[in-house]
């Protein structure tokens, strides 16, 4: 018996040692050539600059990379210089021992957009990226114009794991059970799997972007942040962000509680939020027409972007589109029917009237009654006047209390 023993705590020892080890890892780009890779904060960085026009920086989230943005990024090059970066410890960037969080992040973004001389540009974030979005905004005014925030957690209570995942963020043992499903995609994905609504629409991008960090950048990221977020710190920082902001958040997110929306609704104070229905964690791969058209209105300030989603929200087509002689008059209504669903959806969910004016609605405590306030706040503007001052109008746009 005691010879078990011995061979139990030897085993036990052993993996240890070598989860101790694992965690030590680190990477650090072998090959950097100037048109992909920056020194950032000492840190090699990969980069991608695409498209002609104002700046727009995307930042991707925790246990992701840039490629999430390139559906996103092909459709605002057409209008914008569009600017993606892997953040340190994530994608193709150096994976150093320490050095992550949110604080950091904003300091690595400030860093690459002073590089590049990029003052009042939009920038969209992501999950932790939104975060350290808001930060960049917060402490330097002079360079963020527009802010985007999208799925990003305001409270260290909000975020969620799924538990293999939660598994390889523990301290000590953590690193066993990260490298473990970096070498076993069936592990990946059931850490990545509740990221979606629709399990079937989980890319297989997003999958592999798990296994390209290090169990130092993932726990630390992560460890870090939920200490920068707790108390409700960011979200009294965000108090001082001036700028416009569009907060978006998917109501089936089983990662970021998409409570957090409202937070974030109550502390920027020019906001406007956006929740997309049947929409789990990913916006810009589960509903990427309708995501892309918000964000193009938001940026824009053109909201006939909206209108030009001819399908359902999902679909991979967007924009007009041939017209297709339905089989029956019964079917052409049913057609019919389903697109004026899916722009009264954009609608709903998004911050334009259906005029095409600007409204800031008050943000609910509950965000979940959201439509329901919308219609509210609609059919009091149907019983306003003419000549009564509008809400809505450009620049003279109510919000509700902070």
């Amino acid at each position: 018996m005691s010879v078990a023993l011995i061979i139990v705590f030897v085993a036990v020892l052993l993996l240890v040692g070598v989860s101790l080890a694992l965690g030590r890892t680190t990477h650090e780009v072998e090959s950097a050539p100037e048109t992909e890779y920056l020194e950032l904060e000492g840190t090699w960085v990969r980069y991608g600059v695409t498209g002609g026009g104002p700046p727009v920086v995307l930042v991707h989230g925790w246990l992701s990379s840039s490629r999430i943005w390139e559906q996103l990024a092909g459709r605002l090059a057409q209008r914008f210089t569009v600017y993606t970066l892997d953040l340190s410890g994530f994608g193709d960037s150096d994976k150093p021992l320490s050095g992550y969080g949110i604080r950091y992040g904003s300091r690595l973004l400030y860093a690459f957009c002073a590089h590049f001389g990029l003052t009042h540009a939009s920038v969209v974030g992501h999950d932790l990226g939104a975060n350290m979005a808001i930060k960049l905004a917060a402490g330097h005014p002079d360079v963020v114009g527009r802010l985007v925030v999208v799925a990003a957690p305001a409270q260290e209570d909000q975020m969620d794991l799924p538990t293999p995942l939660w598994l390889a963020t523990l301290p000590v043992v953590g690193p066993l059970f990260y490298m473990l499903g970096k070498a076993l995609r069936p592990v990946r994905v059931l850490w990545m799997r509740p990221f979606v609504a629709d399990p079937e629409e989980l890319p297989e991008e997003v999958v592999e972007d798990a296994a390209r960090s290090t169990p130092a950048a993932v726990s630390k990221t992560l460890r870090v942040a939920r200490r920068e977020l707790s108390g409700g710190r960011l979200a009294r920082q965000a108090r001082m962000v001036r700028v416009p902001a569009l907060i978006v958040a998917g109501e089936e997110d089983q990662i970021v509680d998409p409570h957090s929306a409202a937070v974030w609704g109550r502390s920027l104070e020019q906001s406007e939020v956006c929740l997309m229905d049947g929409c789990g964690h990913l916006p810009m791969v589960e509903r990427v027409v309708e995501f892309n058209a918000q964000i193009l209105a938001f940026l824009t300030g053109d909201s006939r972007y909206l209108d030009h989603v001819e399908r359902l929200p999902g679909t991979a087509e967007e924009g007009p589109t041939e017209p297709v002689e339905p089989a029956s008059a019964e079917e052409g209504e049913e057609e019919l029917g389903e697109q004026e669903e899916a722009r009264r959806r954009l609608l709903r969910n998004g911050r334009f009237g259906p005029r095409g004016d600007r409204i800031f609605p008050e943000v609910p405590e509950n965000l979940f009654e959201w439509p329901g306030s919308w219609e509210e706040y609609q059919a009091g503007r149907r019983r306003r006047r003419p000549g009564d001052e509008d809400v809505g109008d450009e620049g003279g746009g109510e919000r509700g209390s902070s």
